[in-house]
């Protein structure tokens, strides 16, 4: 083992493994949702799901990144041993998470009904979707302020704690799910209750496991609302912000484009994006050990170790890609048989799932490095990145007089080969600024 792995080599697989396991079970729970919808008897439930969840999850992944600079200000802070500034920066992040959350309750219904008008599919479809989502958004303050406390876990190097509170919610929602649409018979309305439920029991174990840490340093109100401080925070939510709405509207737009292209259409890119978020999900567990990392290297100012962090999580985030295609192409055309007993549906789904296989590859140094820069703080960089290659992804589509799923998926394909090509050079020039 140590022949093939250095001790630092084993330090980042003790910190990533368990947000590997952690985060491969989060799109575990779509994929039981598409199951169960699966077997309702109609692709007009898997093809909702779709939809609903797309949104859900433009919404959610748009304010995302409340875990990952969590993270960032944690480790860096923890670097530097200013264990005062780290709680002043969990409370300024808890308070802007707490603005966010109540903005979109009060506005809800005028969200759900924008969002659905761009989606072009069936009036059942869109019925559905709404229903599911007029539940579903009541857990969006539950989420925001578990996923403060994990990237406390996370940047304070508890992976395994963090860890078991993701696995634990993911469990309890596939209980919930197959309770409530298999037992007691609910539609598309279960699959949002259980979520519901989830996420708010889980949300009361988080918090009283944090009320019993033993170094939680009291933090001054009135310094919360210290300028300079929180107006880093504020823009540090922003540049991310902006990131992340660039990266759901362009998911959002391939989903919703899918709807054009009829129900089966829709339901088998659901199916297929959810295989890639199971490997996003994946991928992200290096990403969180890079955040980690190197946030922990940047505290201390050393500058061998930021080397090392770098160099090790680009390693096994190789490794991961390499193993999970493998295992991808041996196992896909029995999975897809186990989703739906529609044939036409798994006819599409195998023929489309060529493209998964260059998303996969392409997009790996992505995911990568949004971990080390995430580290490093360098919020409006990944911002600029996201904006060219949102742009490219959108000029891509726009610039054929035809449209076609084939372009819908070329142009992720670009979409993510522009991200890891922009942030591969510009880890070149930060690298060369940090080690003069």
């Amino acid at each position: 083992m140590n022949r093939l792995f250095s001790n630092f080599d084993l330090r980042v697989l003790k910190i990533a493994i368990p947000l590997i396991i952690s985060n491969i079970t989060i799109p575990l729970v779509g994929f039981v949702d598409n199951v169960m919808m699966g077997y309702l008897g109609s692709v007009v439930y898997i093809g909702a799901i779709g939809v609903g969840s797309i949104i859900i999850s433009y919404i959610l992944l748009s304010f995302g990144f409340i875990k990952s600079i969590t993270t960032g200000f944690v480790s860096q802070n923890t670097g530097a041993q200013d264990f005062t500034e780290l709680f002043k920066s969990i409370y300024q992040i808890l308070l802007i998470s707490l603005a966010i959350s109540t903005t979109i309750i009060l506005f809800r219904d005028q969200i759900i009904d924008l969002a659905l008008s761009f989606v072009s599919s069936s009036s059942e479809v869109i019925a559905n979707s709404k229903i599911y989502l007029e539940i579903r958004i009541w857990s969006i303050p539950a989420i925001f302020i578990r996923d403060i406390l994990i990237g406390y876990y996370i940047g304070t190097q508890r992976t395994v704690l963090a860890m078991s509170v993701s696995i634990f919610i993911n469990i309890l929602n596939i209980i919930l799910d197959i309770i409530f649409i298999y037992y007691l018979k609910y539609s598309i309305e279960g699959v949002a209750i259980a979520s519901i439920i989830a996420e708010y029991s889980v949300l009361i174990f988080v918090v009283f496991a944090y009320l019993k840490e033993e170094n939680i340093t009291r933090i001054n109100i009135k310094s919360l609302f210290n300028g300079k401080s929180f107006l880093q925070k504020i823009s540090v939510n922003l540049d991310m912000f902006l990131r992340s709405l660039i990266l759901m509207t362009c998911l959002s737009y391939f989903i919703i484009s899918s709807a054009g292209y009829g129900d089966i259409i829709l339901a088998a890119n659901a199916i297929l994006l959810n295989f890639f978020l199971i490997f996003s999900h994946g991928m992200d567990g290096f990403a969180h050990a890079s955040e980690v990392l190197v946030g922990d290297a940047v505290g201390k100012k050393k500058k061998n170790y930021l080397i090392n962090s770098i160099a090790s999580t680009g390693k096994f985030s190789f490794l991961f890609l390499m193993i999970y295609l493998i295992l991808f192409i041996m196992l896909s055309s029995n999975i897809i048989q186990f989703i739906s007993d529609v044939d036409e549906l798994k006819f599409t789904v195998e023929k489309y799932i060529v493209w998964l296989y260059g998303i996969f590859i392409v997009s790996t140094v992505a995911f990568w490095l949004d971990g080390v820069f995430i580290g490093f703080l360098k919020t409006r960089l990944l911002r600029n990145v996201m904006i060219v290659s949102g742009s490219l992804f959108f000029l891509l589509i726009f610039s054929f007089s035809y449209s076609a799923n084939h372009l819908l998926w070329l142009s992720m394909i670009i979409f993510f080969l522009s991200r890891s090509f922009l942030l591969s050079i510009s880890l070149v020039i930060t690298l060369r600024k940090q080690l003069i």
